[in-house]
């Protein structure tokens, strides 16, 4: 289930690994990953799409932000795709009382994470025009 896959990136982030995400194409789409290279290309297209920077970002345990960090909320959790791929629709909020509020109870609390900001990924000159 997608929710299975939220608590195990929870247990993933706790454990000292290091997990990245960007937007990606689609609304309320994030793409999470082990690395910012693996991202850096996913980044580029949404920054490419949206004219626009976007950041790739390091997520960490809600516990663990300080003031001026934001979180990434999963606010509709839906049964898995296809190939048991999650499918989750996110949404970055300003405070802990925030994600709390928005955060997707219908399958039980699901986590939500703290974002750091790694890298900004500035589009193409030619996507801007």
């Amino acid at each position: 289930m997608s929710i299975d896959f939220l608590f195990e990136l929870e247990r993933a982030i706790e454990a000292g690994k290091e997990v990245f995400a960007c937007p990606g194409l689609g609304r309320n789409q994030w793409i999470i990953g082990r690395s910012v290279e693996e991202l850096r290309k996913v980044a580029k297209r949404a920054a490419d799409s949206r004219r626009m920077a976007v950041n790739i970002v390091r997520l960490i345990a809600k516990n663990e932000t300080i003031t001026g960090d934001l979180y990434l909320v999963p606010i509709n959790i839906g049964d898995p795709g296809a190939r048991g791929e999650p499918s989750i629709q996110w949404s970055t909020v300003e405070t802990r009382e925030a994600a709390e509020l928005m955060k997707d109870v219908r399958k039980g609390p699901p986590p939500y994470f703290g974002m750091q900001i790694e890298e900004v990924v500035e589009p193409h000159p030619s996507a801007t025009q």
